[in-house]
């Protein structure tokens, strides 16, 4: 620290030094000239100057812990090579339980050739793409050569594209996995991200976004055994890390020239990345930005031949089908029905044939009449039925080992409405990303949102009110409805301001380490006996004053009751000072034990918000009732204060301090009916993901494809009344108006 900034510092803490010296010698003087008889008792008067000298030892204290902070040891040094392995066991494990869900082998892969693209205004040179001559082609059934083929790329990049529904993220997670299962101790990890989260204007460089994704998806790289909160950031900058970017397409026209722009800038010659996108919109994001993504081969699937499908197909069926699909298969093959040939030619239109009419064993017919006559008719005829088909075919388990079932019964048309909601609101939001944390603030307008911060207020005011005037009631007459009104309109207040930030806030998790509980708070215990020294010499006196005096009006009685709340607020506040710092020794961003579902993060943040509750409850109402423990000689008296203050100031202190509040604003935003998502949201959720209608990239869900997304919103815009195809992208704030052209089914969707 600059010598002018401690000199500073030093006048400022004898400033404070001199100044509760003066008062404490104040107080003195005042009460001898006021009370020379001593009626008052002394017992008070010491405890006054007692708190006084309390504040001016804290202060000492303070000036002793700011001077040792700085000769903190420096952080530690990220080891690399262990946390590379724990985040390739994280990853790993992630994305072999995810293939098991999406069932991208069951019964097999669906066979899509995969070929260089023949658009070499695409691509950049082949000398700098390969060491020898350029070839890459294969099939998604066989991955293990595809890997090998990547392998062999002088700089290992590549950009998967392709139409709408071609598996090119299919072929994204096959790769992620073959490649992490084969890796070598010198390779990088595999991670696959949505680039659609990547802000090139706040993160410029790859390496910077990659590693604040990182530990936001991967928490246990914070771990203090693998270095701390720089670990992420060190992984990605030193190229341990092989991103595996999803979905370019997704982002706004200048956003995606601006990505090529930031990979080309960041990529060095041995950083690796593999990109997926529709072909359209990379051939844009070319253009715009006047560069290809530099040494990295672009491959494009080939259309399924009418043989493929059909013997895929037949694959899927059992080996006696309920209904007779020899037709069907032949009209495949012929391409006598065109709308089906044209569906059944790419593997979202198979997977599709496969969960709307195989999997219920549903009777094929209909594909062969007008519905297998029009591609876009069958395609919106499939997507509209499938939410209802697939809740009737799997009914609910409990069986925690099924992970294509799910563990509730739901309504199909309810379940369509709501997966339309969302889809609305995602799109609306600009974004593909379904993260629970933020629905809140994306449900919810401005005005819903002032409506819940006042239910907030009211109910904490509610309770505060019945336990302050219970409490004060039984303590002696007095005016116990007017002191405890005062003390719970300033809950009032408090929790209606502070249920603000919870809409901003983004989820926690609470691990409790006794090393960690073991640091004392200095700062926080300074503070608190700071504001406990200034209320008892400051309300305190005036209330001993105030209650000595004879006669007093029905002004100076008001005043007593003021004086007395804030007495009791006083304490409150000076006592959650002390606490909160212990509490959030124990609060972390995410999970430091595991990689990151949406399920998990939703039960650590609830899980967190329980533990500051109740550390703080318990604290707060044993050390009020040690505080007035002398002060109230009746046993009674001091149980009575200990749960009226500790059972009010604790869940008060614990959910208006604190940085993660994510549960309790979506909470309150479900149970109170002001949106129409479901209340049980994440249970919702996670069955909609074992039924395949949904995926999970780390914390976040997303809708199996695109166009179900897509389908969703412009169905439930309908339903509303409302225009679909508006999409805000927050990054530029343009509005891309996206034509949803949507067809009726021939057949009942369910709802």
């Amino acid at each position: 620290m600059p010598l002018p900034d401690m000199r500073g510092r030093r006048a400022r803490i004898a400033l404070v030094l001199a100044i509760l010296t003066s008062a404490a010698l104040a107080t003195v003087m005042l009460f001898g000239r006021l009370d020379p008889g001593r009626k008052v008792g002394p017992d008070l008067l010491n405890e006054l100057v007692g708190g006084v000298l309390i504040g001016i030892g804290g202060a000492v204290l303070k000036w002793v812990y700011e001077w040792a902070c700085r000769r903190r040891p420096p952080p530690p040094v990220p080891d690399v090579a262990v946390a590379k392995t724990a985040l390739a066991g994280l990853v790993n494990r992630q994305w072999r339980e995810e293939a098991r869900i999406r069932a991208l082998g069951d019964p097999e892969p669906i066979p899509v050739a995969w070929n260089l693209t023949s658009k070499h205004a695409l691509m950049d040179h082949p000398s700098l793409i390969a060491v020898e001559e350029l070839s890459f082609s294969g099939c998604a059934g066989d991955v293990r050569r595809l890997a090998g083929q990547f392998r062999r790329l002088r700089c290992r990049r590549l950009v998967i594209a392709g139409g709408p529904g071609m598996g090119k993220t299919t072929l994204a997670v096959q790769l992620l996995l073959e490649l992490i299962a084969t890796r070598t101790d010198d390779e990088p990890v595999p991670v696959l991200l949505s680039v659609a989260g990547w802000d090139t204007g706040r993160h410029p460089r790859l390496h910077e976004w990659l590693g604040a994704r990182l530990a936001a998806d991967y928490p246990a790289l914070c771990a203090a055994e693998y270095g701390g909160a720089g670990t992420p950031a060190a992984l990605a900058g030193q190229g341990h890390v092989l991103p595996v970017l999803d979905g370019l397409d997704e982002l706004p026209p200048p956003a995606r020239a601006q990505v090529i722009t930031a990979l080309n800038g960041s990529l060095t010659d041995r950083d690796q990345v593999i990109l997926t996108s529709r072909t359209s919109e990379f051939a844009a994001a070319v253009r715009s930005a006047g560069a290809v993504l530099t040494a990295a081969a672009v491959i494009v699937p080939a259309v399924l031949t009418p043989s493929a499908a059909a013997a895929y197909l037949r694959d899927c069926l059992p080996p006696v089908p309920a209904h007779d699909w020899s037709e069907v298969l032949a009209a495949v093959r012929s391409g006598s029905a065109p709308g089906l040939s044209a569906v059944a030619g790419t593997p979202l239109g198979l997977w599709l044939l496969r969960m709307v009419y195989v999997v219920p064993n549903a009777d094929p017919t209909p594909l062969l009449g007008g519905l297998g006559a029009d591609a876009k008719v069958l395609r919106a005829g499939l997507l509209d039925r499938l939410v209802g088909t697939l809740i009737r075919a799997r009914p609910p388990t409990g069986e925690r080992s099924d992970l294509f079932r799910p563990r509730r019964a739901w309504n199909p048309a309810q379940a369509y409405t709501w997966l339309g909601d969302v889809a609305v609101l995602l799109t609306r939001d600009g974004t593909r990303d379904l993260a629970w944390w933020r629905l809140a603030r994306q449900a919810a307008s401005p005005a819903v949102r002032r409506r819940l911060q006042a239910v907030a207020g009211l109910a904490a005011g509610a309770v505060s009110w019945s336990a302050f005037t219970a409490w004060l009631a039984a303590t002696g007459p007095g005016a116990p409805l007017v002191r405890a009104s005062v003390l719970a309109s300033v809950f009032v207040v408090a929790f209606a301001l502070g249920a603000g930030r919870w809409f901003h806030e983004t989820p926690g998790f609470a691990e409790v380490r006794l090393r960690r509980l073991v640091r004392v708070p200095v700062r926080g215990i300074v503070g608190g006996l700071v504001i406990w020294a200034v209320t008892v010499l400051v309300a305190g006196g005036a209330w001993v004053l105030l209650e000595g005096a004879p006669g007093r009006t029905p002004w100076g009685r008001s005043v007593l009751v003021l004086t007395e709340a804030v007495f009791y607020l006083g304490l409150m506040v000076g006592l959650a000072a002390m606490l909160v710092p212990w509490v959030r020794q124990v609060e972390h961003p995410t999970s430091l034990v595991a990689a990151s579902t949406p399920a998990s993060v939703w039960a650590a943040d609830r899980n967190l918000t329980l533990v500051r509750t109740i550390v703080l409850t318990g604290g707060f109402g044993a050390a009020f009732g040690l505080l007035l423990w002398r002060v109230a000689g009746d046993p009674a008296d001091v149980l009575g204060a200990g749960l009226a203050l500790g059972l009010t100031g604790g869940p008060a202190a614990a959910l208006l301090f604190g940085h993660h509040h994510a549960w309790l604003a979506c909470v309150l935003l479900l149970r109170t009916r002001a949106t129409s998502l479901p209340v049980r949201l994440i249970p919702f959720l996670d069955d909609m993901h074992r039924l395949g209608l949904l995926r999970t990239t780390g914390p976040v869900y997303q809708f199996r494809h695109a166009e179900l997304h897509d389908h969703l919103a412009a169905a439930a815009g309908l339903r509303r009344g409302l225009s679909p195809g508006h999409r805000v992208h927050p990054r530029d704030g343009s509005r891309p108006k996206t034509r949803i052209v949507i067809a009726r089914s021939l057949h009942d969707s369910g709802r």
